[in-house]
């Protein structure tokens, strides 16, 4: 009995020990993680940053920042009739460029973890809250004709407008900067769903790939693109009020304790 007891306390011993040299040095237990990296979706492309504090060593309580530019569908892209190397394209039709940013808090659940340094830690996570859209109208450079003996043509920057702009006479997109004095805002809410994959080499160190879907629902139909042109070239056209995406993040960070 006295041999077997202390078998069994040298076998807890031991592995006791191989669960705090997995990295070669001790196990450190963290309160606090923050990474972000790009976003992309099928609706667009962004950034995010999140931070989250351990509630205990398997489930973290998260607080998160997403910026996007959220595209409408049947966006296509357009080149001046001109053939002119020095004209930008642009997506005919386009009134306006759609803007999302969230501010949300979630949970993560940590369900598998990573057992070597090489290996892979598996959560599922989900967030929920506000989300702030901003839509700022499309300006084009368009195209105008000197008549006279000798034809001259020159360029008028002027908002979108599909009763008076057409291919043949939209040179191409102009600053970027120009309409941010008309920013309209959208409010709605959003939640998404998904799941985590870390695998950085680091003890204290993030780095992974979160795959997952998320949804927008905004208050209004956001005005992305001119209803007369989605009428008049594509079936069953319409702005959306609610986006539904399968995005992926890649990301990196840390994990810390407050000092």
């Amino acid at each position: 009995m006295r041999l077997f007891a202390t078998s069994l306390l040298f076998l807890i011993l031991r592995s006791m020990s191989a669960q705090q040299d997995l990295y070669g040095e001790p196990t450190i237990l963290y309160s606090r993680q923050i990474y972000g990296g790009p976003n992309l979706n099928l609706n667009g492309f962004g950034g995010f940053l999140t931070y989250a504090k351990y509630k205990d060593a398997f489930n973290l309580r998260m607080y998160n920042l997403d910026i996007n530019f959220v595209k409408h569908e049947k966006e296509t892209k357009a080149w001046t009739p001109l053939n002119d190397p020095n004209a930008r394209s642009y997506f005919y039709g386009k009134e306006n460029n759609f803007y999302s940013v969230r501010t949300g808090i979630g949970k993560k659940k940590i369900f598998t973890e990573k057992l070597r340094k090489s290996g892979v830690q598996l959560s599922y996570l989900w967030q929920a809250g506000p989300v702030f859209g901003f839509t700022k109208p499309v300006y084009l450079e368009i195209i105008y004709t000197n008549e006279g003996q000798a034809r001259t043509y020159y360029l008028e920057v002027e908002k979108f407008d599909a009763d008076r702009h057409f291919v043949d006479n939209i040179y191409g997109r102009a600053s970027g900067l120009r309409g941010l004095g008309e920013l309209k805002f959208h409010p709605g809410l959003f939640a998404k769903f998904a799941f985590n994959f870390e695998y950085s080499n680091y003890k204290d160190g993030l780095k992974g790939i979160e795959t997952g879907l998320s949804a927008d629902v905004f208050t209004q139909r956001i005005p992305i693109m001119s209803p007369k042109i989605l009428k008049e070239n594509m079936s069953n056209p319409s702005n959306h009020q609610i986006f539904i995406s399968i995005y992926v993040n890649f990301f990196f960070g840390k994990k810390y304790n407050r000092s």
